[in-house]
Formats: C-alpha cells, structure tokens, sequence
C-alpha cells in the first residue's frame, strides 16, 4: 500500500511473499502464478492476487492486449459443451469416412 494515498501499489510483491494457489495446493510466488501458462499468467492470477497489490494494474501494464484478453477475458467453453461436440463429431459419417 502506498502510505501517503491508500492506494495499491501496481508493483508485485518480492520473492519474500507467497501464498496458497488454490488449484496447486500449495504455497506459491508471484513469478510462478505470472509466467505458469507457457509465458502467460494463470487465469487465476487475478482472483488470488488482487489483496496483495494492485495485480490488474501490474498484468495490464505488462502484457499485450491480446495476451490479456486470451488469458483473463475469453470465456471458458463449459467441459459439457466440449464434449456433445466430440460425440456429435464421432456419429457424424461425413466427419469420419470408413
């Protein structure tokens, strides 16, 4: 926190801070949660993140719109929804020729 306003501050936090990531189980630094998704950060980072420092600041700062929007923005497609279409796919006979 930045004494002199309240406010975050948009730099993380040294390797001295870690915390619980919630889908490791265990504790973790920032530099991990940062670069976790082949270079990107975990879709995550954000929700566990943001008590810490001003974190959305920080990835909005340093990383492209596009890399942004990929990691934080896109919808996940529902795992069932994945699915139908897998099996759609497998009956259809065009899809798949004998």
């Amino acid at each position: 926190m930045n004494e002199k306003t309240d406010a975050m501050t948009s730099d993380p936090p040294k390797d001295d801070v870690q915390i619980r990531c919630p889908r490791l189980g265990h504790e973790i630094y920032f530099t991990y949660c940062r670069h976790e998704n082949n270079g990107l950060p975990c879709f995550k980072t954000l929700d566990c993140w943001f008590n810490y420092f001003d974190v959305h600041a920080h990835l909005k700062e340093n990383m492209s719109k596009e890399e942004f929007e990929k990691v934080f923005l896109n919808a996940a497609r529902p795992k069932i929804s994945a699915l139908f279409d897998l099996i759609q796919k497998s009956r259809d006979p065009e899809e798949n020729p004998k």
